[in-house]
């Protein structure tokens, strides 16, 4: 296959065009290619490409050359290629016509090419003017810091006291010292101290239960909660990735983790029958209830199996030979090898794997003490695919790539192409090499990590021989109380599954639900009076279970312990005939779990014991519920390691919070859209869309409701000749059937795209001395752009923040401008919108729009018809 970074990879040094120059390389590779237009020669010789070469270039024909890419002409055709008699490292190839401004890919497919050197970016407008440096940008720049929520209106030393208070709440909910002769609390009155100063200078310059408004328990706030669907929640578990270092496997059979596996934070005292303190791995039968040393251990388990390998402990990102190089913001794959002494190996990923990215030194320093603990994230493969580079072997030199000279002799670096989801694309740039003048080249700077598994808190019990009470008298509903205090509230799965034991089989990969969405972490397993074994499962209530269904409602109380309530063979099955059950249950929750990176140290061996049903054997038991008949083993893990901190840990609701919120959601949120302004409300509800206008009109027989939509993608728009836009066929028909169930009866409702308006302005500057024009004139055309910038700022008409009927000011485009460093004045000497002659736009200082209507300024020199910018500079260097 053909190997690229495909752009998201950014390297400041080319290495790799150095390895191919040298004579010995069989391979040759592109150099650069440019473009020129002969109109007065012959018809097939008028539009030529250059194409210089490292090395002079193979015999190329015609159908071995492709020109890919552009956006209104696309499909060029290459009609000749010849030698040029005057420089032997270069090729002429023919088009059968011109492209447009966009940028094009020259594709070249020929045995003596290196495949990734084969293809070279060019533009056919590179000759016009332009004021703009043609340099390339790095994309990777630091993520923009995190600012934490303020209080803009504090003004003087009581709110600033209050602010610094919220703000460590926030941080340390669990820090509640109030003495004013505590540190902390005296470190806080001197900042807002110090806030107020600045601001003055800133001036100078049973019948309880039985009603909403006084019941006392959670239970009962819950049922008058859900009478007004205010779902009161319970909390949920925290949520992390662990990753395991292992040691070699002594025998072929699979490694696992299976899901379920505990871990829990570091033990300092050795556990019962043991002279020191435990290794990484606790034995299966390490009892967490009665082990004094495991006493206040925090225990997480893991969601999912995984498969495991030691050659995945740590890998390599191919960076095809060249250094300073990143994984840029919004990467989402990258080409995978590993080391084994000075022999490099593929690893053996499968799409549904997780793979941890870390920054393992310093780029600065090289130290591995210096490395940013945050420069760390888990992403989740959809597709993976082999991969080589043939211009390099496959060992080690000196721990640096050994080129490639004879291919007969020597294999290609083996590769592994891994593609991870959209949901996981970078949200920062990851450095893979640097150049320091303190250090010199580091190399690597970030790695990958496999044997990565999703986990959660909470620590699986059982119990045994319990009995449920059978309801009577007022009360029917048969019940069933659990000792344990603290059942957990996880991130659950539409319809889990349990295997013929009883274990759950379905793997959690979704932990990022909100509290209001988790579910108990509890099932059942019965023995009924004829011997049948029949499994349970908890639903958040019994209102949608029918007559069969194994259904039961877990409801916590004030002091944390929580009863199963039954159905009544309506809602939800009766327990009838039932001997005994053994519930299968976790506990651990809220906050407690939100731990921080590396808390977990250790892991438990699986015990398949805690889920067998001696009284009904089912045969052969694997690690893998799945698979019963699997051949898979423990992994021999050397280390457990939590790269991220465990996050998402929600205490339970409390009364006074129901109490307060509840009588006002029912008001809050509306199902039901009588006004046009009704209909903007409920469109917008939908995350993707960014604005909405509604009207009602009169269609002869009846009232129609038309609702125009303004989509955040513009991919969710179809574009129609003369600049016009309608909404995608599938995105209409979603947003028809989501905006459907508010419609009243006696309507129709009809969907549209929003109309957007094309804009032309002419501005021109005076630059300031000491700055330079083209750059000056970019950052302009920056801050005015459709796009959004590098750091999270947006430009000025960046589509998704503008709005129906939202007048375009001139006062505003100039701050904009002028906000610019290195404008020292602009003057704007057209503007008005792009199909239509200027009027008094410019006295009047706005582009008046209709109530349907957006504006829009792409700046695309392939659609003009997108509105229009033009720059004009003086002054400056």
């Amino acid at each position: 296959m053909v190997l690229s970074p495909g752009g998201e990879m950014w390297c400041e040094d080319d290495r790799r065009s150095g390895v191919l120059l040298d004579a010995a390389h069989p391979l040759n590779g592109l150099d650069y290619v440019e473009f020129r237009r002969d109109l007065s020669a012959p018809a097939g010789q008028q539009f030529r490409l250059e194409a210089h070469f490292l090395k002079p270039p193979p015999a190329l024909t015609a159908g071995e050359a492709e020109v890919l890419g552009g956006v209104r002409i696309v499909g060029l055709r290459v009609l000749d290629v010849e030698p040029t008699g005057g420089d032997p490292l270069q090729l002429d190839l023919f088009l059968d016509r011109e492209g447009d401004f966009s940028t094009y890919v020259l594709a070249l497919s020929h045995p003596d090419l290196d495949p990734e050197r084969a293809q070279a970016r060019f533009s056919f407008k590179a000759g016009c003017p332009s004021d703009f440096d043609c340099r390339m940008v790095d994309p990777c720049v630091p993520r923009a810091p995190d600012e934490p929520d303020l209080d803009y209106l504090a003004k003087d030393y009581q709110s600033f006291r209050r602010l610094f208070l919220d703000l460590v709440a926030v941080r340390n909910p669990d820090w509640q010292e109030r003495l004013p002769a505590d540190f902390g609390i005296a470190l806080v009155e001197m900042l807002a101290y110090v806030g107020d100063y600045l601001s003055y200078l800133q001036d100078a310059g049973p019948g309880t239960e039985s009603f909403f408004e006084t019941c006392l328990h959670r239970v009962s706030m819950q049922r008058h909660a859900r009478l007004v669907d205010y779902p009161m929640h319970d909390g949920r578990n925290a949520a992390t990735f662990v990753q395991f270092d292992l040691d070699p496997a002594p025998d072929p059979a699979r490694r696992v983790v299976p899901a379920g596996t505990r871990l829990c934070t570091r033990i300092a005292r050795p556990l019962v029958d043991a002279m020191a303190p435990p290794g990484p791995v606790l034995p299966a039968e390490a009892d967490f209830d009665t082990d004094p040393a495991l006493e206040g251990a925090t225990v997480f388990e893991t969601t999912a199996l995984i498969g495991a390998d030691a050659a995945h402990n740590a890998l390599r990102v191919h960076t095809f030979g060249d250094a300073d190089c990143c994984l840029a913001r919004g990467t989402r794959q990258a080409f995978l090898y590993g080391i084994a002494g000075d022999q490099l190996y593929r690893p053996a990923f499968s799409a549904g794997d997780y793979l941890l990215l870390e920054e393992l030194r310093s780029p600065v320093t090289g130290a591995v003490a210096d490395a940013d603990p945050t420069q760390r994230a888990v992403v989740r493969l959809e597709a993976v695919d082999d991969a080589e580079d043939p211009v390099f072997t496959d060992q080690l030199t000196g721990g640096a790539l050994t080129p490639r000279h004879a291919p007969g002799a020597e294999d290609p670096l083996p590769l592994q192409r891994v593609i991870w989801r959209v949901e996981d694309a970078l949200d920062r740039s990851f450095c893979l090499s640097s150049e320091s003048p303190l250090a010199g080249n580091i190399s690597p700077v970030s790695i990958m990590r496999g044997n990565v598994a999703p986990a959660d808190h909470g620590r699986m019990l059982r119990r045994d021989g319990l009995q449920i009470t059978a309801g009577t008298g007022r009360w029917p509903l048969a019940e069933l109380a659990l000792s344990e205090p603290g059942l957990t509230r996880q991130a659950g799965v539409p319809d889990p599954r349990l295997s013929a034991d009883g274990r759950p089989s379905s793997d959690r990969h979704d932990l990022a639900a909100g509290p209001r969405e988790a579910v108990p972490a509890i099932h059942l397993r019965s023995v009924q009076s004829g011997g049948a074994r029949r499994f349970w499962t908890a639903v958040p209530h019994l209102g949608d279970s029918g007559a069969y269904d194994r259904h039961f409602v877990a409801e916590t109380d004030n002091d944390g312990l929580t009863a199963l309530r039954f159905g009544d063979d309506v809602h939800g099955r009766a327990p009838r005939n039932v001997e005994e059950v053994s519930a299968f249950y976790r506990v651990g929750s809220g906050r407690r779990g939100n731990l921080s990176a590396g808390a977990l140290v250790h892991a438990v061996a699986p015990d398949l014991s805690f889920w067998a049903d001696p009284d009904a054997p089912v045969g052969p038991v694997s690690l893998d519920p799945g698979d019963p008949d699997a051949d898979v083993a423990f992994a021999e893990i050397a280390r457990v390691r939590q790269p991220l901190p465990a996050e998402g840990g929600t205490d339970p609701e409390t009364i006074a919070a129901v109490r307060a919120l509840a009588a006002e959601e029912i008001k809050a949120i509306q199902f039901r859209a009588v006004t046009p302004e009704d209909w903007q409300v409920m469109a917008l509800r939908d995350p993707s869309v960014a604005a909405a206008k509604a009207r009602f009109r009169w269609v002869g027989s009846w009232h129609c409701v038309f609702v125009a939509l303004h989509p955040r993608d513009p991919g969710n728009l179809i574009r129609l000749p003369g600049g016009g836009v309608r909404l995608g066929d599938d995105y209409a028909a979603t947003m028809g059937a989501y905006l459907q169930r508010f419609k009243l009866a006696g309507s129709d409702l009809a969907l549209r795209a929003a109309q957007y308006v094309p804009l032309e302005i002419d501005i021109r500057l005076c630059i300031a001395p000491g700055h330079y024009r083209g750059q000056v004139l970019q950052a302009v055309a920056e801050a005015l752009s459709s796009r959004e910038l590098p750091g999270g700022k947006k430009g000025f008409f960046y589509l998704p923040d503008l709005d129906f009927g939202q007048d375009i000011h001139l006062s505003r485009l100039y701050a904009a401008v002028e906000a610019v460093g290195g404008v020292e004045s602009a003057e704007v000497t057209l503007f008005k919108r792009y199909w239509d002659v200027a009027g008094d736009e410019l006295e009047r200082g706005r582009i008046a729009l209709g109530d349907f209507e957006i504006a829009r300024l792409d700046n695309d020199p392939n659609f003009p018809e997108n509105g229009v910018l033009r720059l004009a500079a003086v002054g400056g260097a």
